[in-house]
């Protein structure tokens, strides 16, 4: 899994932020100007999570889990 496929994208933010880095980092140094990225970072509550969703051009959402800080793919 490559920097170059969605999955490969979630895996290497995940992998920063188990390194320690926050999110602001991690959308500086990686998403910011990542090629899958076709936006900013929105944020939105699901089932009273407070989350940061962010659209891809493959159609996709990376969302990060602020409580958990977690990444995902929706």
């Amino acid at each position: 899994m490559g920097n170059d496929s969605a999955s490969g994208l979630v895996a290497i933010c995940a992998a920063r932020i188990a390194n320690g880095a926050d999110f602001p980092t991690v959308w500086q140094r990686i998403l910011k100007g990542h090629a899958l990225i076709a936006g900013p970072p929105v944020s939105a509550i699901r089932d009273g999570r407070a989350r940061l969703e962010i659209n891809l051009i493959t159609g996709q959402r990376l969302v990060f889990d602020s409580t958990s800080k977690e990444f995902s793919l929706e």
